[in-house]
């Protein structure tokens, strides 16, 4: 069975000559943003013609190959251009990969040049050939005009990305810069995309969807937006589509479906038009999450490719169109200039309905394998029934059903998928023999991609007379040259692998062997409550029981996307944050976590205003506590606000157990001025304040008028009416300890209170802030506020905008939940929301014109 799509007009282009023409279109328009940071296209195409002169003046005349090897995404992308314009073929490394890969990579392509970022200069030289020069990208960027930039031919070598390989070792698969032009144009026009559109880039560079990702949108015009995921992970991913306004989300359905897990029923995705899912299979369910959290508009497109023939296939669905039956969703038809056929094992054609490898024909296909024509002759060959088209046996199994729709089923071989990567098992298989004492080896991936289930690697060997098996030491040799998704999730031994009746390895019985990780066996367990804490940690986040001290993270099957969960679970469980990557053991975590507390020791002075975060333009938002004092603000919170709002939190002087606690408000209120002032001299000030700090920051606010200063419109997190605020008062101290010791679990406070000294201090703190709460006789503040409030909070009260009387000036109140909790937490997205609406109207008060009165005015 074959389907297929006519050919396409050829193209003539260059990356680089396509991406001039977008810079003289677009030339302030912002090309790629990251985090803080953005560049224009006018200057992303002077800084790549700036590295292209560096790269010819240093290499010759004569293109050959450039590696790259960077951690931002953006200064990746200026390399890019420059290598494109440059006429050499363009090498990404991974930085987040060991360097004995990288190694074996560069060892393979034999550049000339490597790039690098400054901080990885002398990584790139640890790795570099004899006779490659490594170039500090921050010095090619400022290479001087007169090194003449050679003519780029539509079809020279634009890319070489290395992918698993079957021989033990990675491939290095070419594509063209016609190839990648010819897709990214197909692309453009499937999901009509053009240069109004912002395209996410939550992808590595190391890969091939990273790469096309970037062409895709530059040569459009389009702004690209770049987001850490092994940093910030997917609890964080909303926020940052939400404030980046990201039109099209492109992502592996793993990212996908943890997205969605982690939105609230109802929550949108307002900003959406497109969603691009690829790189595993995708189900009816996934359908239907697409469906709860965009609007009708946005579409969705599942589509099947590989590095080596870009897009084979596209399937669209509409918020309109019929539900996809429960199972996986076909991949759709071919899209323009491929044909799709799918053969049986003697070469012959597979009618409708029958199963067989998916080949694809076309005008676009890799020229090859980097100097491995081996590889093409197995892989490739022409097709004499079209000019100019080869065929392509891609390793997939898949059937093409009876409306012509492909139905991908699973891979050929030793491949298989895993969290998006390609990933051939022959590959590890040589990493595990290559240890110390290993004869045999065996990986399976165990669980299944088209049933929605996690595909682990299980390692299973055989080791040489007389040698021990250790399969943490295993592990920890294959980390040395795989990266992290390729890791065996465990090691098995045996005194011998099982065989099938024709004498090879039985990889069926492998796979189905209830599998018992002899690790145990050096089990050694946590040696205190800190360790047994992150062993915890572990558990809940990872699939494995009875962590030792000595076990690993990453080698237990964490990836960059649980890294980050592991990162927040660390804030919230240790109220610090650690740096784990260089020692992922529970042990290693752990001595990470006291070294945090340690600096500073909570028995000595604090300070009562900390910096969360000093970075961004806005006027910074000083953000006094509630009741119990702390500063500790959720990860959440702060990703609603975005990177570029600075945050200062108040703590409330006595929690070191040295300071004496604030006897009145007044006194509080004098205090934290001064500290406001002391970070910053003038207004305009934007106060802020959780639960009962309101009535500190209408003290606050009435000083710094009095003064002269511009006070900006207070945020105000759900403050309670006065009587429930005189009534909280006269809580006890175990009532107060018991809250503290609920609102920890619950996240919302942080601090050792399994300590008697701390949690003295923290109680007498909270005790003496409610007494001078209690005592406070609040003057009227006539400056505009806007208040989010809990129904909670207003019922049972004769006047529930009792507030008015002290916030006497214009005040904007909205009903953002049902509980004080539900009203403050940032996966609300109607506190989301509102709180985003908010914080925008004060940022545009401190921006207006003033006229008159100092102070901005409520809308």
């Amino acid at each position: 069975m074959a389907i297929a799509n006519a050919e396409m007009q050829p193209l003539h282009d260059s990356i680089g000559t396509r991406l001039a023409r977008t810079a003289q279109a677009f030339p302030d328009k912002p090309a790629v943003v990251e985090e803080d940071r953005e560049i224009s296209f006018a200057e992303l195409d002077r800084a790549g013609d700036a590295i292209a002169r560096r790269i010819v003046r240093t290499q010759g005349a004569v293109p050959g190959v450039v590696c790259v090897l960077f951690a931002s995404k953006l200064a990746a992308v200026e390399a890019l251009v420059g290598v494109c314009r440059s006429g050499s073929a363009y090498v990404p490394l991974d930085a987040g990969d060991p360097d004995n890969r990288l190694r074996v990579i560069v060892a393979d392509c034999a550049p000339a040049v490597v790039l690098a970022e400054p901080q990885l200069v002398d990584r790139a030289r640890d790795i570099a050939p004899p006779g490659c020069t490594v170039v500090d990208v921050t010095h090619a960027r400022g290479e001087p005009a007169g090194t003449p930039l050679p003519h780029v031919a539509a079809q020279a070598p634009a890319l070489i990305c290395y992918t698993s390989g079957s021989t033990g070792s990675p491939k290095g698969v070419i594509q063209t810069h016609a190839n990648l032009l010819h897709f990214a144009d197909i692309y453009a026009k499937a999901l009509r995309l053009d240069a109004r559109d912002r395209f996410s880039l939550l992808y590595t560079l190391s890969f091939a969807a990273g790469i096309n990702a970037v062409i895709r949108s530059l040569v459009l015009g389009a702004t690209l937006c770049a987001y850490d995921m092994r940093r910030d992970g997917v609890p964080a991913l909303a926020a940052w589509l939400d404030r980046e306004r990201v039109t099209l989300l492109q992502a592996v359905p793993t990212v996908f479906r943890g997205l969605c897990n982690a939105l609230l029923p109802g929550r949108v995705l307002p900003h959406l038009r497109a969603i691009h899912l690829a790189g595993e299979a995708i189900f009816a369910q996934d359908v239907e999450r697409f469906r709860q959290h965009t609007l009708a508009p946005c579409v969705l497109m599942h589509q099947l490719g590989s590095t080596e023939a870009c897009i084979v296939a596209q399937h669209l669905v509409a918020h309109a169109d019929p539900l996809p039956a429960a199972g996986v969703v076909a991949v759709g038809r071919a899209v323009d200039g491929v044909a799709v056929e799918i053969r049986r094992d003697d070469g012959s054609l597979a009618p409708a309905g029958e199963t067989g490898e998916i080949t694809v024909c076309g005008g676009h296909l890799s020229p090859g394998y980097w100097r491995r024509p081996d590889l093409d002759a197995a892989a490739f060959a022409d097709d004499v029934r079209h000019a100019g088209w080869r065929t392509y046996r891609s390793g997939d199994f898949g059937y093409v059903d009876h409306a012509g729709n492909l139905n991908f089923v699973g891979r050929k071989g030793s491949r298989v998928k895993v969290r998006g990567h390609s990933v051939d098992l022959a590959e590890i298989e040589a990493a595990l023999v290559a240890c110390p004492g290993v004869a045999e080896a065996v990986v399976v991936a165990v669980g299944e991609e088209l049933q929605m289930e996690t595909v682990r690697l299980v390692a299973h060997v055989t080791m040489r007379d007389g040698q021990v098996s250790d399969p943490r030491t295993m592990r920890r040799e294959v980390a040395r040259c795989l990266p992290v998704y390729m890791l065996p999730s465990s090691v098995t031994t045996h005194a011998r692998l099982p065989t099938s009746g024709g004498g090879k390895v039985d990889r069926a019985a492998l796979a189905r062997m209830d599998v018992a990780d002899d690790a145990a066996s050096a089990y050694v367990p946590p040696c205190d409550d800190i360790e047994r804490a992150v062993a915890g940690v572990f558990a809940r986040l990872l699939p494995v029981n009875d962590v030792g001290r000595h076990d690993d993270f990453f080698l237990l099957g964490g990836d960059s996307l649980l890294g980050a969960d592991l990162q927040l679970r660390l804030l919230e469980a240790f109220a610090v944050r650690v740096d784990f990557h260089s020692d992922a053991t529970v042990a290693g975590i752990a001595a990470s976590v006291r070294d945090a507390r340690s600096r500073p020791s909570v028995y000595a002075a604090l300070p009562i205003l900390v910096p969360l975060w000093r970075h961004g333009a806005h006027p910074p938002l000083f953000l006094v506590h509630g009741r119990h004092g702390q500063a500790h603000v959720s990860p959440h919170f702060m990703r609603l606000l975005g990177d570029d709002q600075p945050v200062w939190s108040f703590q409330a002087r006595g929690l070191d157990g040295v300071a004496t606690p604030h006897a009145s408000v007044a006194e509080m209120a004098v205090d934290y001025v001064a500290e406001v002032r002391g970070q910053r001299a003038h207004g305009p000030y934007f106060l802020g304040a959780l639960c009962v700090g309101a009535y500190v920051v209408a003290e606050m606010a009435r000083l710094l008028r009095a003064a002269g200063e511009e006070v900006l419109p207070l945020l105000l997190l759900d403050p309670p009416n006065r009587l429930r605020a005189r009534a909280a008062a006269h809580a006890d101290e175990g009532r107060i300890a018991d809250k503290m010791r609920t609102r920890k679990a619950q996240g919302r406070i942080t601090g050792p209170f399994e300590d008697p000294r701390y949690l003295e201090a923290a109680i007498r703190t909270a005790a003496a802030f409610n007494d001078a709460v209690a005592r406070h006789r609040p003057l009227p503040y006539d400056g505009p506020a806007y208040v989010l409030s809990s129904r909670a909070r207003m019922q049972g009260i004769a006047d529930p905008l009792d507030l008015r009387r002290i916030f006497c000036g214009r005040l904007k109140r909205y009903d953002v939940g049902t509980t004080h909790g539900e009203a403050l937490d940032p996966r609300n997205p109607l506190f989301a929301n509102t709180l985003r609406r908010c914080v925008d109207l004060i940022r545009e008060s401190a921006r207006a014109p003033r006229q008159g009165s100092p102070v901005g005015q409520a809308r």
